[in-house]
């Protein structure tokens, strides 16, 4: 064998060892690449589904932000209504002291303080109103009093029993189912 072929038997080892050297990095490259290429998947993976859940946990914030926002603007409303209805109730009922609807209502309340307390009981009401009551023609113990303003207020012949049938404290009594009544109407929920 001649040098040259030993030489060119050499060349031949170390090109087959370099393509040998080559394939088996290209190899590795490759596995290195694929297991990056999964593990780069997988992180996306478990992002993408942290991030879904971040978005949907945060969608339910702003969902329930936005009800309570709308609750309370609603329920503000609502309260307003009911407020200024009442406002506008008081004001009828300070106008409403005269007439043949409220002459009605005193009449009445005569005969519910006389079936309460009986007999000689006595009577406090304003002096116009007592104008009126005193123009019924019924047997009556009517005394002025310029603090009951509408309405009136009785008491039993011996003092230790009350009846107040004043329009004020009628309308307070009343108001809790008048409240209730436009909750209704106006949709309380």
């Amino acid at each position: 064998m001649a040098i040259k072929d030993i030489l060119e038997d050499i060349e031949k080892k170390n090109q087959d060892r370099i393509t040998s050297i080559k394939k088996e990095c290209a190899e590795v490259l490759d596995k290195i690449q694929k297991e990056h290429t999964k593990e780069k998947e997988n992180i996306m993976g478990i992002f993408n589904e942290r991030l879904a859940e971040d978005l949907a946990v945060s969608e339910k914030r702003e969902r329930d932000s936005i009800n309570m926002e709308k609750t309370y603007l609603l329920l503000h409303r609502k309260t307003e209504i009911i407020s200024e209805l009442l406002i506008a109730l008081n004001e009828r009922l300070s106008t409403f002291k005269s007439g043949t609807e409220y002459e009605s209502i005193l009449s009445d309340s005569i005969t519910v303080a006389e079936k309460t307390l009986g007999k000689g009981f006595i009577i406090k009401c304003s002096p116009k109103d007592k104008e009126f009551l005193t123009k019924k023609g019924k047997e009556l113990n009517i005394q002025e009093d310029p603090s009951v303003n509408g309405g009136i207020l009785c008491y039993s012949a011996k003092g230790d029993r009350v009846v107040d049938l004043r329009l004020e404290k009628l309308f307070r009594e009343i108001k809790p189912d008048i409240e209730a009544m436009i909750l209704e109407n106006i949709g309380a929920n």
